[in-house]
């Protein structure tokens, strides 16, 4: 070992010692404190944000969009909304502009959304979980490490054409994977739509930029779910069950009558804030139309479903869950209630047909596409203005919980393997019935999951403030 490598050693270990005493005096302030320091909190971070955001396009060259590309761009993420879930009777404003559903490649935020604005798979991004140890994720939080900051992402192309650049994230998860990818970043502790939406329409009155690309992440489907209390008094929630707001009577198939209670009032709250989140676009939409000159192209997607019992008792008979907390949530086994997820536009033209399964990883390249900078990423996605390949055999992996579970796509089938578990399960679709695949199909799927982790990098930790943060919403 060179003396080098004890220098760089040395160095390591001091940051350490520093990093955890840091932890351990945030960890000893009450939680009571952490709250009220939660507004300066989230100013040091957006201003760390915007710094890096400023820092990296300085090393990106000058692009130019094609002359006839949306003068603005809004791309709306619903965290936690199934693709079922979108219906004229709770979502008329998105079921009016839904063109159909496509499956994500993560079953929960962090990696999903780093998918989405590289347009590549976990595997090939980075930011997936790195052990495949069964507790991951159920008592100490961790997170997969962030994309590098020399990895071009869809937000960082836009800003070097032109486009103005604003993410606004209503809690921190979305915020602690692609936060500094924006010239504005804003991050709130959990906020409603109609907050993050007011702030957006702030920054665009006081900017007026030319051209402007947004992200802006919605947490009122996400745990806890909260709407405004005539949305609760719309679908007759009984807010008195207790913990009706989270998650509660998730680790029994058969909870008995005051369970299933609980759980037709939570489908019930879940469609409430869906109602009041369709009413916040429809409102966000008409606001924009009028107020912004130029072309405007609106995409509203997910990062992933919700499930709600649909598996209970197969999902406890083969998979484990570390929480436990079986068919229920997110960051679990991938089945459709998790993996499938709506993809509504306005004012961008998509190709309908017969082509292969739509993937999450396609809406960054269909973005680019849009403005005519379809080259300026290496992408393994495709563009849905063009299409998919109608043989693409479409992956999901990086779950959160219990033992890494990776499932494969291929026309009506569907693999879910998990080696910790020792499953390899095959479901038929669009039932999602278990059921042995052909021969040809399953040696298709098995082949192209990607590898599992091995441990030999590790998941970052979060300091105090953010861990009590993203501990009251639910993710341990």
């Amino acid at each position: 070992m060179t003396d080098a490598d004890h220098g760089w050693i040395s160095t390591s270990i001091v940051a350490d010692s520093v990093d955890t005493a840091k932890r351990r005096l945030i960890e000893s302030v009450p939680d009571g404190v952490k709250r009220r320091l939660v507004g300066p909190y989230n100013r040091v971070l957006t201003v760390k944000a915007n710094r890096e955001y400023r820092n990296r396009q300085r090393t990106l060259p000058s692009r130019t969009p094609v002359s006839d590309a949306p003068d603005h761009v809004v791309c709306v993420v619903v965290d936690a909304l199934r693709a079922d879930a979108v219906r004229a009777t709770d979502s008329p404003f998105l079921s009016d502009r839904l063109h159909d559903d496509v499956v994500t490649p993560a079953p929960w935020t962090f990696p999903a959304v780093s998918s989405l604005v590289t347009g590549t798979y976990p595997h090939e991004h980075g930011s997936i979980r790195q052990s495949d140890d069964s507790d991951t994720g159920s008592t100490d939080l961790v997170i997969p490490p962030k994309l590098p900051s020399d990895r071009e992402t869809v937000t960082d192309v836009f800003g070097s054409a032109g486009y103005d650049t604003y993410g606004g994230f209503s809690f921190h998860m979305p915020f602690f994977a692609i936060g500094g990818r924006f010239r504005t970043n804003t991050v709130y502790d959990k906020a409603p739509a109609e907050t993050v939406f007011d702030d957006f329409r702030h920054w665009l009155g006081e900017t007026v930029p030319d051209r402007t690309f947004s992200y802006l992440h919605l947490g009122d489907l996400h745990e806890p779910v909260d709407p405004p209390a005539s949305y609760w008094d719309r679908y007759d929630v009984d807010s008195e069950i207790p913990n009706i707001s989270t998650w509660d009577f998730t680790d029994t198939a058969d909870p008995g009558p005051e369970g299933e209670r609980y759980r037709d009032h939570r489908r019930q709250l879940y469609r409430a804030a869906l109602a009041y989140v369709d009413d916040q676009l429809d409102q966000l939409h008409a606001d924009l139309t009028r107020r912004l000159d130029g072309h405007v192209a609106l995409l509203v997607t997910s990062d992933h479903g919700e499930a709600f019992w649909e598996h209970t008792g197969f999902d406890a008979a083969h998979f484990e869950d570390s929480r436990p907390a079986y068919c229920v949530d997110h960051g679990g086994t991938p089945y459709e209630s998790l993996t499938r997820v709506p993809l509504a536009v306005d004012g961008i033209d998509l190709e309908s047909g017969d082509g292969g399964l739509a993937s999450l990883i396609d809406i960054g390249p269909t973005l680019l596409d849009v403005v005519g900078l379809s080259d300026a990423l290496a992408t393994t996605g495709d563009s849905l203005r063009t299409g998919v390949p109608p043989d693409r055999i479409a992956l999901v992996e990086s779950a959160r919980y219990g033992y890494e579970k990776k499932a494969a796509y291929l026309d009506e089938w569907k693999l879910v393997v998990s080696q910790g578990d020792d499953e390899s399960v095959g479901f038929s679709l669009p039932d999602e019935a278990p059921t042995t695949l052909p021969g040809d199909v399953e040696r298709r799927l098995t082949e192209a999951l990607p590898a599992w982790p091995d441990g030999e990098h590790a998941d970052a930790r979060v300091s105090g403030m953010a861990q009590q943060r993203l501990e009251d919403l639910g993710y341990v």
